[in-house]
């Protein structure tokens, strides 16, 4: 048995399931702010301020950096977790100063 769509249950299939995971995933809330136009401002200036103090701190590793030409496991799982520790270190900065700010990670 052949199973196709029609092309317009296609769209409404994506449509739908686009507009359901729209208002979907973590956000943060700032319980200090009323006024969700200068929550939403106040965001987008501590996020920047935030971003710029954990690259400061922990400068992020880009391109080639982040790869490991030796092809052994070992030398491998080395870059791995060298990587997942650069990452945690600077989420972990950033998510103090988010917090230092006033604002709560609410998945």
């Amino acid at each position: 048995m052949n199973f196709t769509l029609h092309p317009a249950a296609k769209a409404a299939l994506l449509l739908t399931t686009i507009l359901g995971l729209a208002g979907c995933g973590p956000s943060y809330v700032n319980s200090n702010l009323i006024d969700q136009s200068q929550a939403k401002v106040r965001l987008a200036q501590d996020t920047e301020l935030c971003k710029a103090e954990a690259n400061r701190n922990v400068p992020p590793s880009y391109g080639l950096n982040r790869f490991e030409s030796d092809p052994t496991i070992e030398a491998q799982a080395t870059r791995f977790v060298a990587n997942a520790v650069e990452d945690d270190a600077h989420q972990d900065v950033f998510n103090n100063c988010m917090r230092a700010r006033g604002w709560e990670y609410r998945k």
